[in-house]
C-alpha cells in the first residue's frame, strides 16, 4: 500500500469519525456564538437609533408645517427638546431648521439665473459647547438643488437636518474593519443625519420672535 494511499485512508476515517466530548466542542463554538449574539445586538440597537432619528425629523418637519403662526426662538427650543426627549441615544443633537424658496431660471435674482433655491430663514440648535452646524446660507442651498424636489416659481419648503451622535454599548473587538470614526472600527461616534423636506400646508412659515410685530416677520 503506498503512502499516498494510506493518507487517503486516513483522512477518510477521520472524516466519518463521530465520536468526540460535547464539552469541548461547547467551548470551541460558544464564544463565536456568543460573540455573533452581541453583534446583532450591537447592529439591531444601531438601525433602532437611525430609525428612530429619521422618525424625529418627520415628525419635527410636520409639525412645523401644520403651524399657521410665526417661528419663534421660543418656539425651536421646544422643538429641539421633542428632538431630544426622541433621540435617546444622544443628549445633545444638533438640528438645522430651514425654510427654503424655490426660483426657476426664468427667474432674474441675484442670486443666480439656474434653477436654485433660496434660504429666507434658517436657525440651529445644539450644544453650544460641541455643535459644529452652522445656519444655512443661499450659497449651501444651491448645492442641495439636486437633492431637493422641483417646485413652481417662489414656492417654498421647509428641510429639517438633525445630526445624532451614536456609541454602540458593546465592544466587538473588530478593530480597524468597519472603520468608525475615531478609526478603530468600533461601532461608535457615527453621526446619523437626517435630511427631511416637506412644504408648508398653509401658505408659508414665517420667522418671527414678536408676533404682535408684523413688520419683524422673516417671511
Amino acid at each position: 500500500m503506498t503512502m499516498t494511499t494510506r493518507l487517503r485512508l486516513a483522512l477518510h476515517r477521520l472524516w466519518r469519525q463521530e465520536d468526540g466530548t460535547l464539552t469541548i466542542e461547547f467551548l470551541i463554538l460558544a464564544p463565536i456564538m456568543f460573540w455573533t449574539f452581541l453583534a446583532t445586538l450591537a447592529y439591531f440597537d444601531a438601525y433602532r437609533a437611525e430609525a428612530i432619528s429619521e422618525k424625529a425629523a418627520m415628525t419635527i418637519a410636520d409639525v412645523m408645517s401644520r403651524e399657521t403662526n410665526g417661528i419663534s426662538d421660543t418656539y425651536l427650543d421646544g422643538v429641539y427638546g421633542l428632538l431630544q426627549f426622541l433621540t435617546y441615544s444622544d443628549a445633545n443633537p444638533e438640528m438645522r431648521v430651514s425654510v427654503l424658496r424655490y426660483h426657476d431660471k426664468t427667474s432674474l435674482t441675484p442670486d443666480g439665473t439656474d434653477d436654485h433655491f433660496h434660504v429666507v430663514w434658517s436657525e440651529v440648535r445644539n450644544d453650544e459647547s460641541t455643535g459644529k452646524q452652522e445656519k444655512l446660507q443661499t450659497s449651501d442651498a444651491k448645492t442641495m438643488t439636486a437633492k431637493l424636489p422641483k417646485m413652481g416659481n417662489e414656492d417654498r419648503l421647509i428641510l429639517v437636518e438633525t445630526w445624532t451622535h451614536y456609541d454602540s454599548a458593546y465592544n466587538l473587538g473588530m478593530r480597524n474593519v468597519w472603520g468608525g470614526n475615531d478609526g478603530d472600527g468600533e461601532i461608535k461616534d457615527i453621526v446619523m443625519q437626517t435630511y427631511v423636506f416637506t412644504a408648508p400646508r398653509f401658505g408659508q412659515t414665517c420667522f418671527d420672535n414678536t408676533p404682535a410685530t408684523v413688520d419683524d416677520r422673516i417671511c
